[in-house]
Parts: structure tokens; C-alpha cells; sequence
């Protein structure tokens, strides 16, 4: 059980970590003079700090410091085939000598829309831009103008960017920096249809819903059963749009992301990471008519949309070599499966490795495909939590609707054991994405996820050792 207070803990892995790494504890200080909390990324913020990484290879990341970590990281989700690939670099090695923005149309961005189109169920037409963030600014900017409302429906714990319509939360109040008549525009719900049916009654003045289509952040929290399908129903019988946020989503689970996987079309597909074969670059996709809405012909409806970076060579170079693999008829095959046989490898072993110390109820790993997410709930006496992982089994279905349920799935691991965890795995040469989950890869061998295991089970041990379980 977790100790009452930090002061009774023993810091044992933080002491080795320090010691570990004082070339990145010396760049952290750099970065402190010139960049708020020293990083670039509200998630890269650690205590005492994350390490600084020198280059990639594969499944593997190296750091200044010189040691070799398996990353799951996965450059937030990116990066589906690993670190350089050889395919997807030597893309971008030909874009390079070639030019790196033109100012001007390309081929290489036809190419690219050609790929999407062929490959997502809802994309009929498609605009780029250079970041995921921007690619859900604009969806919602579609809906507006498609409908002639203002209001947006989005459900609570999910993420859709750092833009001001996400930054709003359950509460309704407009946080730091944000306009409180933005706020006003933005429902937050419970993902319940009976949530939605009731908003939509009448005269709803609701332009779209969105939503994760994998469940909140990254499938950390599923979306309830048979939900995407309700919603699809609900929306086109009440004329909204319907927007899957399919950022992390798109191409991770298969070529055609969560809406082939389960015959659900959204209005619009917001798109990024794996599209770009680890580039920046972003992209709603969708019906025709409602994309055209950022064509001159739309008249009085007509979105302008500029963007330096939009449909940038490189990114399009990248996202086209990723996106043909992806797009091979053997990919099922060839990518996949082999990754999803991994990623149910790994599930398995971190679950054995929280049985055999005796942590059945208080800690276990889920996931879906090539995404894993581990939990650690040490104070539970009251959910019984399933000892396989399975929390989309149909017998673990209504207490996933729980809202006490939901809150410790996305909440994921309590701090501080959250930090104590990511310095164990740190000092056994693994990372986790933000100390809680991640993503296999297509580089990633069996041997890698034996040593993952066996570096998790290290870090268990470490946690019970040092008094933090």
C-alpha cells in the first residue's frame, strides 16, 4: 500500500538516476534558463528531470549519457514502424536534396490525399496542416460553418489538442487564458447517449460532437460499447457534425483506423502522427461538401485557411512512404498482427509479473492492438478489477461506465509513484509514454518485449523494496 507521506519513502531510484545521468541533469539546467520548466512539452516535464535523448534507432533510443532505453514512446504514437526506418528516412534523405518547402503546390501532396483517401473510410477530400492541434481547430470550424451553429458537444477526460475549445472542462469555466464566451460554446458530457439525447431535444443549437475514437487519451479510458454507432444515429437523425478524432487512432489499429474497425463513418477524421510518418503534419478528412467548405466556391460560407507548413515536402515525403506501407495489401499480415502478438505478449507479462507480486485488484495492464496501458491502483478495495486486463470484456462493461471506474483508468497511476515507476524503468533501460503506457512498434522483436518484461518486473520489485507499494 502506498505510504501516508513522502517523507517515509525511500528515493533510492531517484539517487541512482541522478548519479546515472549527469549529463542531462547539466543540459536540464541549460534549459531551465530559456524554456519554461525546462522542456517544450507539458508531458516531457519530470522530477528531477527526464533524460536527454541523442539519437534513434529502431525500438531504441540512446541518450547523452550513453545509455540505450526500449522506447515506447514511440514519438507520442508517431512513429508505427520505429525510429528510422529505412524506408520512411531515405523518403526524406531524396526530399532533403531536393528542397525542403517550395512555397508552391507539389505532387507529393496529391500522393499524399490519394492515400488517405484510399485508406479511411470517411475521407473524400482532405486539407493538411502542420499538427494535429490545428487538424481539430478546423474540423470544429467546418461544423460552425456547415450548420450556422456555435456550440460544441466533447466528453469529459478527453483531449483534442491544447486549443482553447479543448482546454474546457467539465466545469465550465474558462481556464487560464481562455475567453469565457468560448467556454460558453463548449458542452461537456458524460459519455452516456442518454447525455447526448437530452442536450440534442428540441432546438439544439449543437454544430458538433467529438470525440476520441479509440477512448480518451489514446484508449487510456474505452469508449463505452456500441457508443461510436449510437452517436452516428444520434447525429445525423439531429444534423450534427460528427467529428472522430483519429490522431493517435488513424493507421495505429489498422489501415483504416477505429471507424473501419467498427463500420462507424464519421462526418469528419481528424488526423495526425502516424500520417506523417513521424513529421509534423495533420489533416481533417471527410465529406466532400463539408472539406469544400474551405473552396472559394462555398461563397458566403468560404473558410480561408493559410498555413507555412501545410502539406511541407518533407512531411509528405514521410507520410506518403509510411502511408504506402500501410496501404500494402499484406499489411494486415506483415504489420498488424506481428504487432498486436507483442503487444498481448507484453500485456500478458506485466500482468504475471503484478500477480506474482501479489498485486491481483491493485495494479494491472490493458490495451488494444499495439497500445498497452498500465494501471496502478494500490488503495482498492472496492472495484474488482480484472485480473487479465480485459476491461472491454462484456462482463467488466458496466463498472467501465462507472464514473470511479473511469476516473482511476484515466488517471492511470497516482502521484508521486507515477515519477517512482518512470525512474525504475529509467534505470533499467525502458520508457514508458508519460510513465503510464505506450506503443509497440513494428521494430520491436520478442526479445525486446522479454526484456521489457523482465525490467518491469525488476521495477516492481524496486517499488515494494523502497516502500512505494
Amino acid at each position: 500500500m502506498l505510504k501516508e507521506t513522502q517523507l517515509e519513502q525511500n528515493y533510492a531510484a531517484q539517487e541512482q538516476f541522478l548519479a546515472a545521468n549527469p549529463t542531462s541533469l547539466e543540459l536540464h539546467e541549460e534549459a531551465l534558463k530559456v524554456l519554461p520548466d525546462g522542456v517544450t512539452h507539458s508531458g516531457r516535464r519530470w522530477d528531477p528531470t527526464g533524460v536527454y535523448i541523442d539519437h534513434a534507432a529502431g525500438a531504441y533510443k540512446f541518450d547523452v549519457d550513453g545509455h540505450r532505453y526500449i522506447d515506447y514512446w514511440m514519438g507520442h504514437g508517431s512513429l508505427l514502424f520505429g525510429h528510422a526506418h529505412p524506408a520512411i528516412a531515405q523518403a526524406a534523405i531524396d526530399q532533403i536534396s531536393k528542397g525542403t518547402h517550395y512555397g508552391g503546390n507539389h505532387a507529393g501532396e496529391i500522393r499524399w490525399a490519394e492515400l488517405i483517401c484510399k485508406l479511411v473510410p470517411s475521407a473524400q477530400k482532405v486539407r493538411f496542416f502542420s499538427s494535429g492541434t490545428e487538424a481539430t481547430m478546423m474540423a470544429l470550424r467546418l461544423a460552425r460553418a456547415a450548420t450556422g451553429r456555435e456550440k460544441m458537444i466533447k466528453f469529459g477526460l478527453r483531449f483534442h489538442g491544447w486549443h482553447d475549445y479543448n482546454a474546457v472542462n467539465e466545469t465550465g469555466v474558462a481556464p487560464s487564458g481562455v475567453p469565457q464566451a468560448v467556454a460558453d460554446n463548449v458542452i461537456v458530457l458524460p459519455t452516456e447517449i442518454g447525455a447526448v439525447e437530452k442536450q440534442l431535444e428540441g432546438q439544439h443549437d449543437v454544430a458538433a460532437i467529438i470525440l476520441e475514437a479509440d477512448g480518451a487519451s489514446w484508449g487510456t479510458l474505452p469508449n463505452p460499447a456500441g457508443f461510436l454507432a449510437e452517436l452516428r444515429k444520434l447525429s445525423s437523425e439531429k444534423q450534427v457534425i460528427l467529428i472522430f478524432d483519429e490522431i493517435v487512432s488513424g493507421f495505429r489499429y489498422g489501415p483504416g483506423g477505429v471507424q473501419a474497425l467498427e463500420g462507424v463513418t464519421p462526418d469528419l477524421t481528424c488526423l495526425a502522427k502516424i500520417l506523417a510518418g513521424g513529421f509534423p503534419g495533420g489533416a481533417v478528412a471527410g465529406r466532400a461538401d463539408l472539406i469544400d467548405l474551405l473552396s472559394v466556391g462555398a461563397g458566403s460560407r468560404y473558410i480561408v485557411h493559410h498555413g507555412t507548413f501545410n502539406a511541407n515536402p518533407l512531411s509528405a515525403a514521410a507520410g506518403i512512404a509510411a502511408l504506402s506501407l500501410i496501404a500494402a495489401p499484406d499489411a494486415q499480415e506483415k504489420i498488424y498482427r506481428p504487432i498486436e502478438q507483442q503487444a498481448n505478449r507484453l500485456r500478458a507479462g506485466f500482468n504475471s509479473v503484478f500477480q506474482e507480486a501479489g498485486l491481483n485488484g491493485k495494479a494491472f495492464c490493458y490495451g488494444r492492438g499495439s497500445v498497452f496501458h498500465v494501471c496502478f491502483d494500490p488503495d482498492n478495495r472496492d472495484i474488482e478489477w480484472p485480473l487479465d486486463g480485459d476491461v472491454y470484456a462484456p462482463g467488466f462493461g458496466k463498472s467501465l461506465a462507472g464514473s470511479q471506474v473511469q476516473t482511476r483508468l484515466k488517471r492511470g497511476i497516482p502521484e508521486p509513484l507515477k515519477t517512482q515507476l518512470r525512474l525504475e524503468l529509467d534505470n533499467r533501460g525502458v520508457q514508458f509514454m508519460g510513465g503510464i503506457g505506450g506503443f509497440v512498434s513494428v521494430a520491436h522483436t520478442a526479445s525486446d518485449i522479454d526484456e521489457t518484461v523482465e525490467a518491469f518486473a525488476g521495477a516492481v520489485a524496486g517499488l515494494q523494496k523502497n516502500g512505494w507499494l
